[in-house]
């Protein structure tokens, strides 16, 4: 998911020992045999994710609590499926999106960055006390691996749950007690071993975003274009935030879209909530969600910038000085 990138913590730095050599820059993972983000397009690949983070919620009323809550149209999940959706306060604005996943119809899964978990737990607390259904932070219990180009192997008894991510490729998500069986059933993929890094190239060249700590409150869904993306459903009934979310359908005009950028910003320094400014030095956007193509020479860095959609088509837009197109 595009994400604020995280320090590994220990079981992740224990476990990623096992596999080709690789660094770490800003947060984000790169393994020293993989190619430029320009040329992954077309390359099988499999991705440890380590900014990704995993909520459970799990009870008889857990439908329809999360019907309630997100942008997405619960009912309509069939187990085993899984959608973008977001949960929103009143006015509309996200606390957070995610892809969520149904276990059963008893129980989900919202797979979002990992910086943002407690704030998303947090808020769905907030209207969870009087539902039958229990929140868990399962984070620690649970690591990702992205694929892409590649079919993920079968189902197993250390895998709990396979998600689509829009024409990415899938996330696994498995028992972190099992890796050393899991890393090993990998091994008859023809696939490269890439970072956290190219997956985040991967999404946001599928033109998809998410909420930051630096973004919490601050967009509403359309805005990270999940009306395109199918993480809104008009026709389901209410939820928090939808009367300002169909308004701005039926009613209004969404001032403010996502959009991909390049840009050579000297030593790959740019971060979610720095400023894109216009040829006249007015502030049009900000950027929230980047990826740094170390690998590349000169190097770049990828991202998605929320911009005033009237401004989208400048010929001149900058972002820390450097030109961005």
């Amino acid at each position: 998911m595009s994400a604020s990138f995280n320090t590994l913590d220990t079981w992740w730095q224990d476990s990623l020992g096992a596999l080709p050599a690789q660094s770490h820059h800003n947060g984000q993972s790169y393994f020293n045999s993989e190619p430029p983000f320009t040329t992954l397009i077309d390359t099988a690949s499999i991705h440890p994710l380590h900014q990704l983070g995993l909520i459970s919620i799990e009870g008889p009323d857990a439908s329809r609590f999360l019907q309630g809550q997100l942008t997405a149209d619960i009912e309509a999940l069939a187990i085993g499926e899984s959608t973008l959706a977001a949960h929103c306060d009143p006015k509309g604005r996200m606390h957070a999106n995610f892809y969520l996943y149904c276990a059963t119809k008893d129980h989900y899964l919202l797979q979002l960055p990992i910086s943002v978990v407690d704030t998303a737990l947090t808020a769905l607390n907030k209207y969870a006390v009087f539902s039958k259904a229990t929140l868990t932070d399962i984070s620690t219990k649970y690591a990702a691996f992205g694929f892409a180009k590649v079919n993920p192997v079968p189902d197993n008894t250390d895998l709990l749950a396979s998600l689509t991510i829009n024409t990415v490729g899938s996330i696994q998500w498995i028992k972190r007690a099992a890796i050393t069986h899991y890393l090993s059933s990998l091994e008859i993929l023809d696939a490269q071993w890439c970072g956290s890094a190219a997956w985040e190239y991967r999404l946001i060249n599928a033109g998809l975003s998410f909420v930051q700590p630096q973004t919490v409150g601050e967009f509403i869904p359309q805005m990270f274009n999940l009306d395109y993306l199918g993480g809104i459903s008009f026709t389901k009934g209410c939820y928090t935030g939808q009367e300002i979310i169909a308004r701005m359908k039926y009613r209004g005009k969404v001032k403010r879209r996502c959009f991909p950028f390049i840009t050579t910003a000297a030593n790959n320094t740019l971060t979610i909530g720095d400023e894109c400014l216009n040829a006249e030095g007015q502030l049009i956007g900000t950027i929230v969600g980047v990826t740094n193509d170390i690998k590349n020479t000169p190097a770049q860095s990828y991202g998605m910038v929320a911009i005033k959609v009237a401004a989208a088509e400048e010929a001149s837009l900058s972002i820390k000085g450097e030109t961005a197109i």
